[in-house]
C-alpha cells in the first residue's frame, strides 16, 4: 500500500510508583497498561484500505459482469482484526542498505482521521492500528532487520543513551 507522511509508531506504558517508608522517590514501579500503535495515511482507495477504514466493509459486484461494486457502511461498529506488517529500507550509502520489518500479529483499527481528497490530489485515508494482546504467549510485535547496528554492545557497566542533535 502506498502511504504519505510516513509511518508513526507509538508505544505508551503506564506505571504507578510505589513508595516506601521515609522514601520520597518510588522504590519500584508497577506496570498498569501498555499501548502499541502504528499510524499512517494511505493513498490508495482499495478494498483493503476502505475495509479497514470503515470497519470490515466488503465490496461486491452489483450484478455479474456489471463492473460496478457496492459496499455498505454499517450503522453498528464492529471489530476488524488483522495482522499488520510495515516494511522499510534505510539506505546509508550505495553499498550500505538495511531492511526492516515490523510485524504485529493481532491489530485492530483504533482511530481514523478525517478522509481527504481533491481533484488535484489522491485520496488520503488516515488509520491508526492498535496492537492487541497475543492469544498465547507475550509477543506483542516482532521487529526483523539485517542491520548489524542493533547488535552493538553498550559500554561496560551499563549503557548511556546519548541524543545528538542533527545540525544539517
Amino acid at each position: 500500500m502506498s502511504t504519505e507522511d510516513g509511518v508513526t509508531i507509538r508505544r505508551a506504558v503506564e506505571k504507578s510508583g510505589t513508595t516506601h517508608w521515609q522514601q520520597v522517590t518510588p522504590a519500584r514501579y508497577i506496570y498498569t497498561s501498555q499501548e502499541f500503535g502504528v499510524s499512517s495515511v494511505f493513498q490508495e482507495t482499495k478494498g483493503i484500505v476502505l475495509g479497514a477504514y470503515f470497519g470490515g466493509m466488503v465490496f461486491a459486484e452489483t450484478s455479474a459482469g456489471s463492473k460496478k461494486y457496492r459496499a455498505e457502511i454499517s450503522s453498528v461498529p464492529k471489530g476488524d482484526e488483522r495482522a499488520l506488517c510495515v516494511d522499510w529500507v534505510d539506505q546509508i550509502s550505495a553499498t550500505e542498505i538495511y531492511h526492516h520489518r515490523l510485524y504485529v500479529p493481532r491489530a485492530e483499527v483504533s482511530e481514523t482521521q478525517d478522509a481527504q481528497w481533491t481533484r488535484t490530489q489522491e485520496a488520503r485515508w488516515g488509520l491508526t492500528f492498535a496492537a492487541l494482546a497475543p492469544a498465547t504467549g507475550t509477543t506483542l510485535a516482532v521487529w526483523l532487520t539485517d542491520d548489524p547496528a542493533v547488535l552493538l554492545a553498550p559500554p561496560s557497566g551499563g549503557g548511556t543513551l546519548a541524543i545528538e542533535e542533527n545540525s544539517k
